[in-house]
């Protein structure tokens, strides 16, 4: 049996190194001529979509959107996450962690994310207040609005206003 043969640790990529690869003139050709096309590209969906739009109000209109910057393969309009979950929670007021595993593709920690989201990046009378009771898998629509409801322990948004500094 031969012996193998022991390698020397990778060496970490130096200063150096990383600007040569970063400034690699061809990549920066080629990533420049991908933005041009790109916008040119967007440019033109947007006039047909126009044209469209002035010539053809109901039919064609919703048919060319779908092309538009911004929407998924198979004609989906993309919606964050966020907004489905949203959407789910103005719908009913629990669901199981398990249907939103089996729906939606998300386990706790992305779940989490998302609640703190919906009360943080939301602006104060647009805010979902969801609890999550880890005994029983139930996420739970507990208000709406800028304000807590009654006993709320979760995050709560820091106003900058309200600082003293």
């Amino acid at each position: 049996m031969a012996k193998a043969k022991k390698r020397a640790p990778a060496q970490p990529e130096t200063a150096d190194q990383a600007f040569a690869r970063e400034s690699d003139p061809k990549k920066a050709e080629r990533k420049a001529r991908n933005v041009v096309k790109r916008a040119a590209k967007k440019e033109a969906l947007k006039k047909v979509l126009a044209f469209v739009k002035e010539n053809d109000p109901e039919g064609l209109a919703v048919e060319v959107k779908l092309l538009t910057p911004g929407a998924r393969f198979g004609g989906v309009a993309r919606t964050g996450r966020v907004e489905v979950i949203a959407e789910a929670f103005t719908n009913e007021s629990q669901i199981d962690e398990n249907v939103i595993w089996d729906e939606y593709k998300l386990g706790r920690r992305e779940m989490r994310g998302i609640s703190i989201g919906l009360i943080k990046k939301r602006e104060p009378d647009n805010r979902l207040w969801i609890s999550f009771d880890s005994e029983t898998g139930i996420y739970t629509l507990e208000g709406t609005g800028a304000d807590a409801p009654a006993g709320w322990t979760g995050y709560e948004p820091v106003d900058v206003e309200d600082l003293d500094i």
